[in-house]
């Protein structure tokens, strides 16, 4: 009987270089353009260089050690204060952590809120959880990190490909696809302490990643009938039925995302060579191609916190991009990201502004609003893919 592996690696803190970025000290100059310059003070040098990481990947904030925009943060144990007493910024938050990667997590976020009042800025950093695949170990393999990279757990060590991360609603498990058992792919859920727990198995074929709706059923591809289709079936893979049936073998859907209140799909569907973003109920029925002016299109995310909104991968001059679909005012506006390199497979995270993306071989935070792209992944962590992020649902 073969056990998950579950352990730490605590990566040291360095900071990715973000280019030549000039950063504007004028503070009246900071809120027309609606980003922070800002300076971390803290008497604890870990916390401190966690807290400041995390906070250069938010769009909304630069970190300039000369600002005088100041946030402090003085510690006690597993309780802090942090507070900024500059006179536009002003803000004091007394924050609690069960352990040091809560407390840096739940620091971030009540700096983020007590800097973006006037913005109305959401907290990001505790309710995001990522899992992704990495080759670190010469196999793909399934991980988990957050957004101030204070912990990286690595969850499968089988030797065989482990791909398509998937959290559940509640995110106390992640579903994957893995070939290890039968030999050929099923889907497995795992908690990261024990063996993998079989939950779609005997579906010869090509298998997509399971996709948990807001009730905790999954949805996924599957080729198990023929053709490429939508099946959905109870959390731990009981009774799969396929609810979107594509018309012939050219044709394929796949990844299918849940809308927050779990009515409808969004996917990827049609010719395998150019395929779009469609809508259809999770019930199954017809789907309803949305225009986005692009031929080749992908990868469909519903927004967490804005109910009408998807992000999506499209083809452009050879490169794959990220661009931000509104349902209700049927218009698609691409991502302008401050970065040449392709992005792709996006994630909302928990502030439904900020992204996490895959892009060159490692992990990108990306801000929908400003472009403003960030690495997240060590390079230790090697080549990493298929990003999927848990967020705690509005209730």
């Amino acid at each position: 009987m073969r056990f998950l592996v579950f352990f730490a690696l605590f990566l040291s803190a360095p900071l990715f270089a973000q280019g030549n970025v000039r950063v504007d000290t004028e503070i009246d100059g900071s809120i027309s353009r609606k980003i922070v310059p800002v300076a971390i003070v803290s008497d604890d040098p870990v916390l401190r260089d966690l807290v400041q990481f995390a906070l250069s990947t938010h769009g909304a904030i630069e970190i300039s050690a000369g600002s005088s925009v100041k946030v402090r943060i003085g510690r006690s144990g597993l309780a802090a204060v942090v507070a900024c007493d500059n006179a536009l910024y002003a803000f004091s938050t007394n924050v609690e952590g069960k352990d040091e990667e809560q407390l840096a997590l739940r620091v971030a976020d009540a700096a983020i809120v007590g800097l973006g009042r006037r913005w109305q800025l959401k907290p990001l950093f505790a309710d995001t959880k990522i899992a992704f695949v990495s080759k670190r170990t010469g196999k793909d393999e399934i991980y988990v990190t957050n957004l101030a990279r204070s912990k990286t757990l690595q969850l499968t060590k089988y030797g065989s490909t482990s791909i398509g991360p998937r959290w559940s609603a509640d995110g106390s498990r992640i579903f994957f696809i893995s070939s290890f058992r039968a030999g050929w792919p099923e889907i497995f859920s795992t908690n990261g302490y024990g063996e993998a727990a079989k939950v779609i198995t005997n579906a010869r074929g090509a298998l997509g990643a399971a996709s948990s709706g807001p009730d905790g059923r999954i949805a996924f591809a599957s080729s198990n009938k023929g053709t490429m289709d939508i099946f959905v079936a109870g959390p731990q893979g009981q009774s799969p039925t396929r609810v979107i049936k594509a018309p012939s073998n050219q044709w394929v859907n796949t990844d299918p995302s849940w809308s927050p209140d779990g009515s409808r799909f969004a996917l990827t569907a049609g010719p395998s060579g150019s395929p779009g973003i469609h809508l259809a109920s999770s019930a199954g029925g017809a789907l309803q191609r949305i225009s986005t002016g692009y031929n080749y299109c992908t990868e469909p995310r519903w927004n967490p916190v804005v109910p009408n909104q998807l992000v999506f991968t499209f083809q452009s001059a050879g490169a794959l991009r990220l661009g931000l679909i509104d349902i209700s005012a049927g218009t698609v506006t691409p991502i302008e990201a401050k970065s040449p390199v392709s992005l792709a497979h996006a994630s909302w995270c928990a502030d439904g502004r900020h992204l996490v993306a895959a892009q060159a071989g490692w992990l990108a935070v990306v801000d929908s609003v400003t472009g403003k792209v960030t690495r997240l992944t060590s390079p230790q962590l090697g080549d990493c893919s298929a990003p999927d992020c848990w967020t705690r649902r509005a209730r």
